[in-house]
């Protein structure tokens, strides 16, 4: 049970009621609106992480999971395999990132490994080395190394505050799943 009530809809400020709703009204949103000064900036900075164009959506999603298995959040992980499957990530590599087995098995191709590789690396001694670094730098560039960054940074932070909140995973709402992109 969450440590701080969910905010009702009709307790946010307009803004906050729509992305709220935009975002299917799910307990994490309901938590975090009690932050009244920050939560909408906060928001509208996750809508433009879930929609850029930069990364593919698969990989977003692959650095998501990791995130959450390695930072031991339940909330972001049952909300995230589902968007992770529709983008395309099987049920097999959904396992091979939620846990230590062997990645080369799920078939993941090697800027999948790359930024896996960095996802785990940063968020178990916090900082990346300079060979994993490059890989993932060489494979994508600037601008998606630095998103990749900001991912991992978004929801190992998210994790923490749902750890934090113990906020309970929403029994049937789900993250609206992004349409697919061109």
């Amino acid at each position: 049970m969450t440590r701080i009530a969910y905010r009702q809809l009709d307790e946010m400020t307009e803004r906050a009621r729509e992305l709220t709703i935009e975002r299917g009204n799910l307990n994490v949103y309901r938590a975090l609106a009690n932050a009244d000064k920050v939560f909408t900036g906060w928001m509208l900075a996750g809508q433009a992480a879930l929609t850029s164009k930069v990364l593919p959506v698969r990989l977003r999603e692959l650095v998501v999971l990791r995130t959450a298995y390695l930072m031991d959040c339940a909330y972001e992980l049952g909300q995230h395999r589902d968007v992770a499957r529709t983008a395309g990530v099987s049920g097999g590599e959904i396992s091979a990132v939620t846990s230590e087995s062997d990645w080369e098995a799920a078939d993941f191709n090697l800027v999948e490994l790359a930024v896996l590789h960095l996802t785990t690396e940063l968020l178990t001694t916090r900082s990346v080395s300079a060979e994993v670094f490059d890989q993932v730098h060489k494979a994508l560039g600037s601008e998606a190394t630095v998103e990749v960054l900001m991912v991992i940074s978004r929801y190992s932070g998210l994790a923490l505050m749902l750890n934090a909140l113990e906020v309970d995973l929403d029994e049937s709402a789900r993250l609206p799943i992004p349409p697919a992109r061109s």
